[in-house]
């Protein structure tokens, strides 16, 4: 009897072609996210001139965690392509390198609404841009924490998904083997964004519960207590 020996197995051996296309737009978003939060950090070094000791310490902090997040998630979809093994541990990496940057320029806007002397127009554009890359950013969050869930089911095996879609739920034959894609978790991000929590998706694991409650704070940061300010100022 021959015996064939076993290897380790990639992320990539276990995808099917639609499993892979999001894998590589879900490290898309993050090399995206980058981009939009050293956007975010020249917005905000133009926001005042004389910055206090708080935010010079945050901008510094921003100016190495911003391209470090860049450069990570470049390295992350080379070894994506290459079929690292390592590929799931170094993109959790990015994930946390993305996550702080985004939080780091959150807590630099929040700083700067207290700013006496301001400009109004770079803090909405720094509002909108923090927006944005929440929405990124939480793409790749969704992503990491549902689709090995979502791809055991997709094969037969009896597991509730971290996401419920309402594509889980339908007994359709036309569903069968059924895996969301990258626009169902880019419509998950936008709404959770928008609209201050889930809408049809539902949230079923503590993961994507937890996730949910930082992009809703982000969000709510943003669009209601600084674009707010920001408005008062024009006006």
């Amino acid at each position: 009897m021959r015996i064939i020996p076993t290897v380790n197995s990639t992320p990539q051996d276990t995808c099917q072609p639609a499993c892979q296309r999001i894998a590589i737009a879900s490290i898309g978003a993050l090399v995206v996210a980058g981009i939009l939060d050293i956007a975010t950090g020249e917005s905000l070094s133009m926001t005042e001139h004389s910055p206090a000791s708080l935010v010079l310490v945050l901008r510094s902090l921003d100016q190495f965690c911003s391209p470090l997040a860049l450069v990570c998630a470049v390295l992350a979809a080379l070894l994506w392509f290459r079929g690292s093994p390592r590929f799931l541990v170094w993109f959790d990496f990015v994930l946390v390198l993305a996550m702080l940057a985004l939080l780091d320029n959150l807590a630099g806007l929040i700083v700067s609404i207290f700013e006496p002397k301001v400009s109004a127009a770079y803090l909405l554009l720094s509002a909108s841009l923090v927006y944005l890359e929440n929405i990124t950013v939480f793409v790749a969050y969704y992503w990491r924490f549902d689709h090995k869930f979502q791809d055991r089911i997709a094969r037969g095996e009896q597991v509730h998904p971290a996401v419920m879609f309402p594509q889980n739920s339908l007994s359709s034959e036309s569903m069968r083997g059924w895996r969301p894609n990258f626009m169902d978790y880019l419509f998950l991000s936008f709404n959770t964004a928008s609209t201050f929590g889930p809408t049809l998706p539902v949230p079923l694991r503590a993961s994507m519960q937890i996730g949910m409650m930082i992009q809703v704070t982000i969000a709510m940061a943003v669009l209601i207590m600084i674009a707010a300010r920001a408005i008062g100022l024009i006006g």
